[in-house]
């Protein structure tokens, strides 16, 4: 995986993103989704084929052509999915390792990376306090989905990356950040990786942890072109 940053691709070269689930998350237009798409076309150059999934309501078609240089060489080798509702997305990744199998003869053609934007969109909008038990029923979805992204990175050494919204808890009288999937997503993740804004416009905060110990802090400048 080719990480938008500098910073952040020093780093993993002491220690392996690779191994686990790695999830970017954040307040709304913080910039994941151009920390998504950035590392994808990073990824292509460095002879990856990617599978991203897009959850959210408007498909960013001019983010991508921006940060894709309009390159169809980069497009090609980048499988766009777009799921309608959380059944869809838990249906598609559910059934992944049949596409994982049915290409894997094909070395042009093998998945190397999977990302998906955002794993908790669409989880999100069916939650409902007054109906406990589809909300039984969608956290035991969320993590199958999380479960088999585990497993698929376990046993194809395929990457996976995902972008997550940010939730809030009050914690101690204290109302805390939080990722969003509360202790389904604490139990999958290897890596998160937090987006904050600063006191400057076009500069965001990365906090990096490997589960709840902190690894890495450093600055980043955001343009339209992505991030530096």
């Amino acid at each position: 995986m080719k990480f938008p940053t500098l910073s952040l691709n020093t780093y993993s070269n002491n220690f392996d993103f690779s191994e686990g689930i790695i999830s970017v998350w954040g307040d709304l237009g913080v910039g994941k989704t151009t920390f998504a798409l950035q590392t994808a076309f990073n990824s292509i150059k460095n002879g990856k084929k990617i599978l991203f999934f897009y959850t959210k309501p408007n498909f960013p078609t001019e983010k991508i052509i921006n940060l894709s240089k309009y390159s169809k060489q980069l497009l090609n080798k980048i499988t766009f999915i777009t799921p309608i509702n959380f059944n869809d997305l838990h249906k598609i990744v559910f059934n992944l390792e049949f596409l994982i199998l049915k290409h894997l003869e094909n070395k042009e053609n093998q998945l190397k990376l999977i990302i998906i934007d955002s794993i908790t969109d669409l989880y999100r909008l069916e939650l409902d306090r007054e109906k406990k038990e589809k909300n039984y029923n969608l956290n035991y979805h969320l993590n199958q989905i999380l479960a088999n992204l585990f497993y698929i990175n376990k046993t194809y050494k395929i990457e996976i990356l995902i972008i997550n919204e940010i939730s809030r808890k009050t914690l101690n009288d204290h109302i805390v950040e939080v990722q969003a999937g509360g202790k389904v997503m604490e139990y999958w993740i290897s890596y998160n990786i937090k987006i904050n804004r600063t006191e400057k416009l076009n500069q965001r905060k990365f906090v990096i942890k490997q589960r709840e110990k902190l690894v890495l802090e450093f600055i980043e400048n955001l343009t339209i072109n992505g991030f530096e």
